[in-house]
């Protein structure tokens, strides 16, 4: 997704930030998929860290034996309250001490409840026990293992384990590589609305696999992702609009889509939109919003958001001109992969003193500091 060079541009040049060819986006959209559910395009994993989306069930505190009786009668006012049209306030709940120790990375005791509470039929704990097993948190990693407990988990309806087992049956990681099988996992963890198991089912049947190429059905799924805040299928909304693919092509909902994912820390919609918003394609023009946006991605390590922040600090387009910062972000995007001849002869235009800082500044940012 890097521009290789880009045409030499004048400050006055309205399209100071040209938009990459549409088919440089689209074409990455027959890309295959990558182990664990990454996307070629999305450069990120479904779930990076697999939360716990199915919350343990709550363990009420029952009346210790010793309890005093007028205590077990402090209830009453509780009912007359009730019987006053008030609440009755909650019983106490003793937290999942499973979860509670995986949370604090405490992963040996976490193992130790886990097991107890699998053995005796959770499903949350057996989706736990899978979890550790696949990342080895606790134990030796064991993708087997983990798969078996994660099988346990589906039978009894559990979404995160569906779309945890999809993982593995999509990478063949621990059990046969299946794509059918993935794609049945995800389609149940999908319905049960879990938003990463309805972006990569989107992406098979984008990618016909295992599934008929279906742009519509898959851009439905990408919705469905997206409006429970999955960036990478808020990024692959506006791609769609974009090209016209599975819904109507329209620029405005494109340019929503990408702010959207731009907003949700998606960094190449941070990029796109910042485009967007600087030459105003489905959108008012606002220069200063762009450079942030660019700014952002380009913090990320996004090399062409770092060229455009170049430019934009070179022209004072949207920001306040610098040019230590401008040849800064130049340096570094073109260590990146990023050639722009204008650039180049911007920076070799520069006062000594000002090339010396901007190499300074671009040796912090490559040993990050």
């Amino acid at each position: 997704m890097l521009v290789d060079t880009i045409a030499p541009m004048t400050p006055d040049s309205p399209l100071l930030f040209p938009q990459r060819p549409r088919s440089a986006r689209v074409g990455t959209i027959t890309a295959p998929l990558l182990v664990l559910g990454l996307v070629a395009w999305a450069g990120t994993p479904a779930m990076a860290v697999p939360p716990r989306l199915n919350a343990p069930p709550v363990l009420v505190a029952a009346t210790p034996p010793d309890e005093p009786a007028d205590a077990a009668e402090g209830t009453a006012p509780a009912a007359a309250d009730a019987a006053a049209g008030e609440p009755a306030p909650a019983p106490p709940a003793v937290p999942d001490l499973a979860y509670a120790a995986f949370d604090d990375g405490r992963y040996l005791e976490a193992l130790a409840y886990a097991t107890d509470q699998a053995t005796a039929g959770s499903t949350a704990a057996q989706t736990l026990m899978g979890v550790l097993y696949q990342d080895g948190l606790g134990v030796p990693r064991d993708a087997a293992t983990a798969a078996s407990w994660f099988e346990l988990a589906v039978a009894r309806g559990d979404r995160e384990a569906a779309f945890l087992l999809g993982l593995l049956y999509l990478a063949g990681d621990g059990v046969p590589r299946d794509h059918k099988r993935a794609a049945e996992l995800f389609r149940m963890a999908a319905e049960k609305g879990q938003a990463s198991a309805a972006f990569n089912l989107g992406t098979l049947f984008l990618e016909g696999k295992a599934v008929p190429a279906d742009t519509v059905a898959a851009a439905r799924l990408f919705r469905q992702s997206a409006d429970d805040g999955n960036a990478d299928a808020q990024y692959m909304m506006a791609v769609l609009h974009e090209a016209g693919l599975g819904v109507p092509q329209d620029e405005n909902l494109a340019a929503f889509w990408f702010g959207r994912a731009a907003r949700n820390g998606h960094v190449d919609a941070q990029l796109e939109y910042g485009i967007r918003l600087f030459n105003g394609v489905g959108i008012v023009v606002d220069e200063h919003q762009a450079v942030i946006f660019f700014a952002r991605a380009a913090q990320a390590g996004n090399p062409v958001a770092m060229n455009r922040l170049a430019r934009a600090l070179a022209h004072g387009r949207g920001t306040g001109e610098s040019a230590v910062e401008a040849a800064k972000w130049h340096l570094v995007a073109r260590r990146g992969g990023v050639r722009d001849a204008w650039l180049d002869d911007y920076y070799q235009r520069q006062p000594v003193e000002v090339r010396h800082r901007a190499m300074d500044a671009a040796a912090l940012w490559w040993t990050g500091r």
